[in-house]
């Protein structure tokens, strides 16, 4: 009787509704499919009791504040805004596996995006899916509404003998279920309890990380305003020191106002090495990794033949010398080591066309549109410019990039009429877009491939069986994207202006495979670091002959290059180096961020960590060891003080002056 008595009292039974509900939200989360084919109950391994632990704890938080402050219609509505946002929430990561934050609805919820068709998609996922959760979001709201008129018109009244007791025991038992998971964590809980009936699993290993699909509401508060005040670092001399020792001596030199602007330059004044503009191909492969790829310099050209004849002049026309020895012409720059600007697609493609690292802890193009940085296609005002995509760029949280960067001129196949054949229709749509450049005049094309996204079936079934090893896998996808490739090249070689065009091909980043990309734990995530790249072209004058560079190159150094290849001498805010006429002094590692770690690469090896950890990890290729050497922490101490000056520059929007 005092139970239903209880019940009676509104605070208890829409907390106990928000309790169901939430335990709803979990079970439709790890029971529907995944799109990419990846198991979420695996992905969060480590984390499902903290989830749980921290959604419970914040909604009995929640009902405490609004229990001592006697506004059980205001819960109401609140709960009912917090769901709806969690449900999104919920629904875009299981689709997307991006989470829902402020930056993501300034971005792909901005009134200039909201009418894209592919803005759409953003909720697709799954159809079943989508219906159960936005039916879940439709009975959030309807049932919120329906309540509090209710409550009002029938003016229901609630006795509460002991004011003060229901809100603290809310209060209490939520900051209670938010303290275990901690302790659990410190105590390193491990191990896997059965629970007799159900048969279900408990995993105890507890891990932290963003991935918690706690509170969004309060969440995104608290990292905006967190981030909003820790970002703006007074950016001192011994800062500027540290970003120093990640960029091109020259810079200090070329800095336009140092003050405000620590990054943005004059035109550079080194030696160029294009005499004329280029025609260039921009090629993003994913995850291409420069681990695996650089086995064919040690005779394993099978894994990608039509790259391999790329780089060995194979497109190229012939020449025979007066002994009648047969060669061709043309030139490639190989980098062995080459580093991405972090994972996941989004990071690499902020180094890439913005030239500087991506900022830790956050997207930068989520916000691309409202600051002041330039990526490289805009510098290119005189080329005529295309874009095929394979995945969407709502996916890869990219599309304020290739609005701004390309217009209308992007093309996104609108249906794959056979399962895993997405890098087929890309090149054919890679071959259109071709088909339409100028033969007269520069053209710059970019497409990206998508085959070799993990989990690695990204080809046909009759391409190739789907074994059990990723390796084998991964191995096929990268055979199948290059034999598209391949018809991309050939019909390229078949142009007149082909002599006059220059191939610069990458990785978005790398990705991990098997064990050695596992050397150190995640999420430091070191099989994001090493990635393939390579520059080919027919022209001699530019290139001549099979070149393996050895010294580190970066996704930074992309915009440099290609500067000099569209003859662009302006002002610009990016990091790298001309890899055509510059190299990284063997002493200077590329430098990169994702989420709060550090990356620098080495020629010989790679250091990385936690920007707030003493921790430092020293390797490559699968061999990673904690290091305390004397120089390791310098350099990890000056990647702390770069990472300081960049967030500083983002946050106060100082990156370029403000035309």
């Amino acid at each position: 009787m005092k139970f239903l008595n209880r019940l009676k009292n509104p605070f208890v039974h829409v907390t106990l509704a928000a309790l169901v509900i939430q335990c709803i939200m979990f079970v439709l989360f790890y029971n529907l499919p995944d799109p990419l084919g990846l198991s979420l109950s695996e992905m969060f391994a480590g984390k499902t009791l903290w989830q749980a632990f921290m959604a419970f704890g914040a909604l009995l938080v929640m009902s405490s504040i609004f229990a001592f402050l006697k506004k059980p219609r205001a819960l109401v509505l609140f709960y009912a805004f917090y769901f709806v946002i969690a449900i999104a929430d919920y629904e875009v990561f299981r689709f997307s596996h991006q989470r829902l934050s402020y930056s993501f609805l300034r971005t792909y919820f901005h009134i200039s995006n909201i009418t894209d068709s592919t803005t759409v998609s953003t909720l697709g996922g799954d159809f079943a899916g989508t219906v159960l959760w936005l039916s879940l979001l439709a009975l959030c709201v309807v049932s919120a509404i329906a309540y509090v008129i209710v409550f009002t018109i029938r003016k229901w009244k609630f006795r509460i003998t002991n004011a003060k007791k229901l809100p603290v025991t809310f209060l209490t038992s939520g900051l209670v279920l938010s303290v275990i998971p901690l302790v659990l964590f410190l105590v390193g809980a491990r191990g896997v309890t059965t629970v007799p009936v159900v048969n279900a699993e408990i995993d105890w290993r507890f891990t932290l990380g963003k991935h918690t699909l706690t509170a969004p509401i309060l969440h995104i508060a608290a990292v905006e305003t967190f981030e909003f005040v820790r970002d703006n670092y007074a950016i001192t001399d011994e800062l500027m020191q540290d970003l120093d020792s990640f960029l091109p001596a020259s810079t200090s030199l070329q800095r336009v106002n140092k003050e405000e602007y620590p990054t943005f330059r004059s035109a550079a004044v080194h030696e160029y090495k294009a005499q004329k503009p280029y025609n260039i191909v921009f090629i993003f492969g994913e995850s291409f990794k420069g681990r695996i790829f650089n086995q064919m310099l040690e005779g394993d050209s099978a894994l990608a033949p039509n790259v391999w004849k790329l780089a060995n002049g194979g497109f190229y026309k012939k020449t025979i010398d007066s002994s009648g020895v047969e060669s061709f012409v043309g030139g490639t720059l190989w980098f062995r080591n080459a580093y991405s600007g972090g994972y996941p697609t989004v990071r690499g493609t902020t180094a890439t066309y913005l030239g500087f690292p991506s900022h830790p802890n956050r997207d930068v193009p989520s916000f691309y549109a409202s600051n002041h940085f330039k990526g490289f296609p805009e510098y290119l005002t005189d080329y005529k410019r295309g874009y095929v995509t394979i995945s969407n760029p709502v996916f890869d949280h990219t599309l304020p990039f290739v609005e701004k960067f390309y217009g209308d001129n992007w093309k996104l196949p609108s249906n794959i009429v056979k399962e895993d054949s997405d890098d087929s229709l890309g090149v054919d749509l890679a071959l259109e877009t071709l088909a339409d450049m100028p033969s007269d005049s520069p053209w710059f094309l970019a497409f990206n491939t998508i085959s070799t996204h993990i989990p690695f079936f990204g080809y046909p079934t009759d391409y190739a069986p789907k074994p059990e090893d990723a390796m084998v896998r991964y191995r096929t996808a990268v055979r199948y994207t290059d034999d598209q490739l391949g018809r991309f090249f050939e019909a390229l070689s078949k142009r007149e202006d082909f002599e006059n065009t220059v191939v610069v091909l990458l990785g978005d980043h790398d990705t991990p495979v098997d064990s050695v990309d596992y050397a150190v734990p995640q999420p430091l995530g070191v099989a994001t670091t090493q990635i393939f790249m390579g520059i080919f072209t027919a022209d001699t004058n530019l290139i001549h002959g099979f070149n393996v560079r050895e010294d580190a190159a970066s996704q930074l150094d992309v915009g440099p290059t290609i500067f000099d290849l569209a003859q662009v001498r302006a002002e610009n805010h990016f990091w790298g180096y001309d890899l055509l006429t510059e190299t990284r002094p063997a002493e200077q590692p590329a430098v990169f961020f994702s989420q709060n770690a550090y990356y620098l690469g080495f020629r010989d090896s790679v250091l990385t960590g936690g920007l707030e950890s003493d921790e430092i990890y020293k390797g490559k290729n699968g061999t990673f060891t904690l290091v305390d050497d004397e120089l390791s922490t310098l350099w990890k101490n000056k990647a702390v003080g770069a990472s300081k000056v960049l967030r500083s520059m983002l946050r106060n929007d100082n990156m370029m002056p403000h035309n």
